[in-house]
């Protein structure tokens, strides 16, 4: 950049140890914080005139529960302000990147004003201009695209910021608003929708009761966000449950009293099917709960694993869709149907009374026409498919002694265990069936939605005005409609059950295939530490006609874009939200009431698109947005968006106290208050046996009907066996090849901290090295050694940290940690350089049907 380049005199703010690390230690120590001390700590603090402001954490997605003391009567200043956990917050903590807010929000390389491209695309090279400026000239070269090649050339990704993108994509009209998740948490999300159906599978919609849990498996989940989880957690490891982490590297949360058990990469389904294999040998296996309230009795036809249907062999059932049970008792078959309302909704079950489903039946079943069909259970399936692993042929596979993985399994069972379901979980290319897997293990010992099992969090209730659209429809903040001329994103014409694939839009780019794609905004979003292949994504990013960038720091992709639009961040921002990854249904306000720093012109993303839109298509931001007149002033935005919040608020405060005399009253003092509220108590014992799930059964199923039916020949199968990752070649062992896997910790692993002073000393930019293949090829902590990608040909340079933290065969690299390449840094900062992105290394493959993209790969090591 040609300008912001300089440092300013900075006297960073200082947090006590304890603030900083919060409930960090509570993952490391398995104790819980000390929340009482920490409460006198806030009282001590506002006796001497400090005052509490909530705030939700947003450095990831976790939203911990934050407050921000700020000195009454002081400007905010990195003195005055002091970033700790919400002591009462039922998701509370504050790990080491939200304690570091503070650092990021008075950067001294923060974006002050917006950007235009002087040079190349890639050089880094801009000058600043003014507001009106970038606005005026990136609306029309968005409407000159629209004109020429319709809305739907103009794409939006992010990885967390989606919902304000489409304040902007669906009032224009583009289909394209693409989530980013294809690298982080896509494929547990595709698992729990083989298992649990839409509508159950996002990320905290069904997870373990951690406050109950007698024994947690931890297949690479870390627990190092949210870190509320991790308190939460901490205080079932006080009453004595066992914490068991399954991953190629030791997590710091297996420090203490947990235990770690390393794992050959992309093998977790070998050693799942080898925990069921031993928990149906033993009969450790809830029966009784999976022939009733899972589909595991439900007939399929043998090898496609396509459900039998009533119409297909029971003549005389009414509903012909039904599925279809071997009844022990009367050896009869019976249709397991479900009950819709007059919109189609499921809203329970229809099935005979008196049914005792066949767990084990297999056989030949005649159909109205003479037709036979093989069947068998989809019990019988995955018994069968299960029965292939027995612990010592898993131990061949993963690299775990047979023992211990029958041990894991008597222990798993007997102690009435719970699989974590997974959080930043893409990684080999095997992925969405080993977070199937992870899901449906859940179901064999008969914990689901009861008191310490696998359960289905309660939401908080509360909606906030927004933009959105579905299909060709859109709405507005107000309920204002709109018809959009595109259907679906470009992401779901290629994966249609993608929950945001964003380089699906890369040949749309540089080849037009489906159609083009000209203008793409990315927001809040580290592209080249979040897309996997950088390579690839910077060729499509030098194609594009308009790139715009929202951002808060000089992130790498901001050296390919045209304009850069310096934006807020969640110490700036007032909005009411749902609390996530928590049981209860709880509301939370952030509010820390900061401005952007002296100097910086940062405004609020929904405002540059409403500004954006507002120049180039006045009539759909007032039509739609109901956004008809410019807000100059952030007063005036505040006034505009504020105020359409806090009306919104009112009117939920006002529905709950008609609902309940006072209820309304109750929550809104208890915000006031705390920040909080708990505005829904979760109910146990509901999913499934009150209300059905959203699968084609209505229950959880251990084979899913939505794959055997519509995806077997698309690469996604009902119940697939384990295979080894396609994603990369697998590294010879014992040689200079090595698997490459990556991860976070709770110190540095940040898009937003990766800039900020505590990282360059927290941060780990080395790449982990077993003691073993240390020895083997002369190598030592502190050595620099060049990888090099085995299917990419991609180099690196990074030094070594000889550990046995990481499984013999496998190098470890923190994300979003180092080998940041942005143009121009400041001496001060070229720390941020040292190390590697292992994304440069990865081959970009994805996965069909789903779209997640694997982040790990095989590289080459030379000791230099």
């Amino acid at each position: 950049m040609t300008k912001n380049t300089k440092e300013s005199a900075t006297v960073l703010p200082k947090l006590s140890r304890r603030t900083f690390l919060g409930a960090a230690g509570a993952t490391v120590a398995g104790a819980a914080v000390p929340w009482s001390t920490l409460e006198a700590e806030v009282a001590q603090l506002k006796s001497e005139g400090w005052e509490a402001r909530p705030c939700a954490c947003n450095v990831c997605g976790g939203y911990c529960g934050l407050l921000a003391m700020h000195k009454k009567g002081e400007p905010f200043t990195p003195q005055t302000v002091k970033i700790m956990p919400n002591p009462s917050h039922p998701q509370r903590g504050c790990c080491a990147r939200g304690a570091s807010a503070v650092w990021a929000w008075a950067h001294p390389l923060r974006l002050k004003k917006p950007m235009k491209r002087v040079g190349a695309k890639g050089e880094g090279k801009f000058e600043e201009i003014s507001w009106d400026q970038a606005l005026d000239e990136i609306a029309a070269k968005v409407k000159a695209i629209c004109e020429k090649d319709g809305e739907r050339a103009v794409a939006m990704t992010s990885h967390n910021f989606s919902s304000m993108q489409k304040w902007f994509g669906a009032a224009l009209g583009t289909p394209n608003v693409i989530g980013h998740s294809s690298t982080c948490n896509s494929a547990s999300v595709m698992g729990r929708r083989m298992v649990f159906g839409k509508g159950f599978d996002s990320a905290g919609k069904v997870e373990p009761d951690y406050e109950r849990v007698k024994y947690l498996l931890c297949i690479g989940r870390t627990l190092n966000c949210a870190m509320g989880v991790s308190s939460v957690l901490a205080r079932a490891r006080q009453q004595g449950a066992r914490v068991l982490f399954v991953d190629p590297r030791m997590p710091e949360g297996a420090f203490g009293d947990a235990e770690w058990l390393p794992i050959k990469p992309g093998t977790d389904s070998a050693f799942i099917y080898a925990l069921v294999n031993v928990a149906i040998r033993e009969n450790l296996v809830d029966r009784a709960f999976l022939a009733k309230w899972t589909n595991a009795p439900y007939l399929v036809e043998k090898d496609s694993m396509k459900p039998v249907t009533a119409a297909e062999c029971c003549p005389s059932a009414t509903d012909g869709t039904a599925f279809v049970v071997m009844d022990k008792t009367s050896g009869e078959l019976r249709p397991m149907g479900l009950v819709k309302d007059e919109k189609g909704t499921v809203t329970g079950f229809a099935q005979p009374e008196g049914v005792d489903p066949d767990l084990d039946f297999t056989g030949t079943v005649t159909g109205p026409n003479g037709a036979t069909l093989e069947v068998e259970t989809a019990y019988a399936v995955f018994a069968r498919t299960a029965s292939k692993w027995t612990p010592e042929e898993a131990s061949a596979v993963t690299g775990i002694p047979a023992e211990r993985i029958a041990t894991v399994a008597r222990e798993f069972f007997t102690l009435g265990g719970v699989c974590d379901d997974g959080w930043y979980s893409s990684r080999n290319g095997n992925d969405n069936e080993a977070y199937q897997l992870m899901s449906a293990l859940n179901l064999f010992t008969g914990s689901l939605d009861q008191k310490g099992g696998f359960v289905v969090t309660q939401g908080g209730g509360l909606k906030m005005p927004s933009a959105s659209s579905s299909g060709t429809k859109g709405k507005g903040p107000a309920g204002q409609t709109w018809e959009i001329p595109f259907g679906k994103a470009l992401d779901k014409e290629i994966y249609p059950e993608s929950s945001g694939t964003f380089s699906a839009v890369f040949e749309a780019i540089l080849h037009e295939k489906p159609y083009p794609v000209r203008a793409v905004f990315v927001t809040g979003s580290t592209m080249f530490h979040r897309e996997a292949n950088s390579n690839r994504m910077a060729e499509a990013l030098r194609a594009l006609e308009l790139l715009v960038v929202q951002d808060i720091l000089p992130h790498e992709i901001i050296d390919y874009a045209d304009y850069v639009l310096p934006s807020t961040m969640f110490l700036e921002w007032h909005e009411y939200a749902g609390v996530k990854w928590a049981l209860d249904g709880n509301i939370q306000l952030n509010s820390a009431g900061l401005t952007p720093p002296e100097g910086c012109e940062a405004r609020h993303e929904i405002w540059q698109f409403c500004e954006i839109l507002r120049r180039a298509y006045p009539d759909r931001a007032a039509d739609r947005l109901g956004y008809a007149k410019e807000c100059r002033t952030t007063e005036e935005w505040k006034a505009w968006f504020d105020g359409m919040t806090e009306k919104a608020w009112a009117k939920f405060i006002a529905s709950k106290n008609e609902s309940k005399p006072g209820e309304g009253d109750r929550i809104a003092a208890e915000i006031a208050e705390k920040g909080w509220c708990r505005t829904a108590e979760k109910k146990f014992g509901v999913y499934p046996y009150k209300k059905p799930f959203g699968t084609p059964t209505g229950k959880p199923e251990i084979v899913s009907f939505l794959c055997a039916s519509k995806y077997r020949d698309k690469g996604l199968k009902g119940l697939t066996d384990f295979e080894y990752p396609k994603a990369y070649t697998q590294p010879k062992p014992r040689s200079d090849e090595f698997f490459l896997v990556s991860g976070k910790d709770s110190a540095s692993c940040s898009g937003v901290t990766i800039f900020t002073w505590p990282t360059k000393f927290l941060g780990d930019r080395t790449l982990w090295m077993h003691p073993v293949d240390a020895e083997r090829l002369g190598i030592s902590t502190g050595d620099m050694i060049e990888v090099t990608g085995i299917d990419t040909g991609v180099k690196g340079e990074a030094r070594v940290t000889v550990t046995n933290r990481v499984m013999p065969g496998s190098l470890f690299s923190h994300g979003f940690s180092g080998g940041v390449r942005t143009k121009n840094l400041p001496p001060e900062y070229a720390w941020v350089r040292e190390g590697i992105n292992s994304h440069w290394f990865a081959t970009g493959f994805a996965q069909p049907v789903c779209g997640n993209l694997a982040n790990n790969s095989s590289v080459r090591v030379k000791r230099l």
